[in-house]
């Protein structure tokens, strides 16, 4: 495994996404990488080659990576890596909806569209609804 960083996102996609997130290295941050380069090249295939989708995606996995350090506090100094982990979640979801991605699953509401409606009447197999518009209009008629 290699880690670098060029400092040119223009450079190429490896070097665009590691200044994107800020995993920049020891050479630029002080702080050791945090993906290596296979790491970000794998995750960028996964996302079709969409970089933005790519950096969002990976400031999540960064995010579950210090979901798991202990909150502490010594004297007035302490570290919330709870907060450090929200945040970056917010900036990988931020990144994944600049890409037209989204972070998880989002809710569908079907049945609304005449086009939702016409596939569920045709579907023959489909148990016709209990329930019919005005079917309280004469609760004494009976069906």
């Amino acid at each position: 495994m290699s880690t670098s960083y060029g400092g040119d996102p223009a450079a190429s996609t490896t070097d665009w996404v590691r200044f994107e997130i800020q995993d920049t290295g020891p050479s630029h941050s002080g702080d050791p990488f945090v993906f290596q380069d296979e790491e970000i090249a794998s995750k960028v295939a996964d996302c079709g080659g969409n970089k933005w989708q790519a950096a969002g995606a990976l400031l999540i996995v960064w995010a579950r990576q210090i979901g798991h350090n202990p909150n502490f506090q010594i004297g007035r100094f302490s570290e919330d890596w709870n907060a450090a982990a929200k945040f970056l979640e917010e900036k990988g979801k931020e990144l994944l909806a600049s890409s037209g991605a989204s972070a998880g699953a989002g809710a569908y509401v079907g049945g609304i569209g005449v086009a939702d409606v016409t596939a569920k009447a045709g579907d023959g197999d489909r148990t016709q609804p209990t329930f019919r518009r005005g079917f309280m209009d004469n609760p004494d008629a009976g069906w």
